[in-house]
């Protein structure tokens, strides 16, 4: 199970947070049925010019900033300010960043908060086994990637005339797709192709979670990988429009809608009912091509919803209820090759179903 990873440079906004989710529940309910790998390596995020060229920027513009003590807010008001800038560095300049991220694990100060900050928030909501501490060296390197798809005939490379490697898109019909610029510089594909490239076995089923605005690009990647032998599906989530808008999270638009937001919101229920709330919101209530906008009065509902069928919970096991659970879950993963989110949610947690069992909470808080 391969989800996007996410750039250390801002807060997690909704449409984050619906992802986190949908990967928390896909790993921990899939995991009961089939055994689940999960893939998550943040060399994978940090390892492009979208992080680099911002932690270069920091570097020039406050090079005597501690940000041991800065809020994900405040960082992520310069992530949006560089990119209204429209700043764009000397490729050169970022290739000790790109080398250092490579070869070291190395992440700038301000992506170091951010990840410490992300796992705090992380924590509250019970999403804590994804593996945000992961960094690690990747599967495979640039070199061996090169050479593995041009053996393939997968590439279009320029590089002998000063130009880009594109991926050959058109012989599935698709656009040509660069994958390394003119300038060196390998875009978020390639660490992908690097991690998952060497994963592939003949007994493995890949699940690539990402936004449906990567569509375009997941499936090449699922083209490229079924070259290599891999059995691939996609799992592509709508992103969770705030006020209206859907927009990237480097143009704003995400105040008072970040996790850390909402964690600290004000209330009277539970970390428990805070947990169950937030999943039956964000992957009950917004589905995966949801188009609906971040609402907080019902958020709240789904808390205070959750509240109320956590006081009526039975306490003991009930090992009748317990087997209705696998019933369910082994029914959704066989139909998709893994349990939906969305399905369990709405058949087991809606406003017709009994309190959660113990079995139950423990996929949801």
């Amino acid at each position: 199970m391969a989800p996007v990873t996410i750039t250390p440079t801002k807060p997690l906004t909704p449409t984050h947070i619906k992802g986190l989710l949908w990967t928390d529940l896909l790993v921990k309910a899939s995991a009961r049925v089939t055994g689940v790998r999960l893939v998550w390596n943040n060399r994978m995020a940090t390892l492009t010019t979208q992080s680099t060229a911002f932690w270069h920027h920091l570097d020039l513009t406050e090079p005597c900033t501690d940000w041991s003590g800065e809020s994900g807010t405040r960082i992520g008001e310069r992530y949006v300010r560089f990119h209204a800038e429209r700043r764009k560095p000397d490729p050169r300049a970022l290739d000790d960043y790109l080398t250092r991220a490579d070869d070291h694990g190395w992440v700038h100060p301000a992506g170091r908060r951010m990840l410490d900050l992300w796992r705090a928030d992380l924590e509250v909501l019970g999403v804590d086994g994804l593996g945000l501490a992961e960094n690690r060296p990747l599967a495979g390197t640039a070199g061996a990637m090169i050479e593995a798809l041009a053996e393939r005939g997968l590439l279009v490379d320029h590089r002998r005339f000063g130009g880009p490697v594109h991926l050959d898109g058109p012989r599935w019909g698709m656009p040509l797709r660069q994958l390394i610029g003119g300038d060196g510089h390998a875009n978020y594909l390639m660490p992908i192709l690097r991690e998952l490239v060497p994963m592939v076995h003949s007994d493995r089923l890949f699940l690539l979670v990402h936004d449906e605005e990567l569509t375009a690009d997941y499936l090449l990647l699922e083209r490229v990988l079924s070259e290599f032998g891999a059995k691939v599906t996609r799992l592509a989530l709508s992103r969770v429009p705030v006020n209206g808008t859907v927009r990237s999270s480097r143009y704003g638009g995400w105040d008072g809608a970040t996790l850390a937001d909402l964690s600290a919101a004000p209330g009277t229920a539970g970390r428990a009912a805070y947990r169950l709330g937030m999943r039956m919101y964000f992957a009950g209530t917004l589905h995966r091509r949801s188009a609906q906008s971040f609402r907080m009065p019902l958020l709240r509902r789904c808390v205070g919803r959750a509240a109320r069928l956590l006081d009526r919970a039975p306490v003991d096991r009930d090992e009748t209820a317990g087997q209705q659970l696998m019933r369910t879950l082994s029914r959704l993963q066989a139909q998709l090759g893994y349990v939906d989110p969305y399905r369990l949610t709405t058949s087991s947690l809606g406003r017709r179903s009994t309190p959660p069992t113990p079995l139950l909470r423990a996929l949801y808080t």
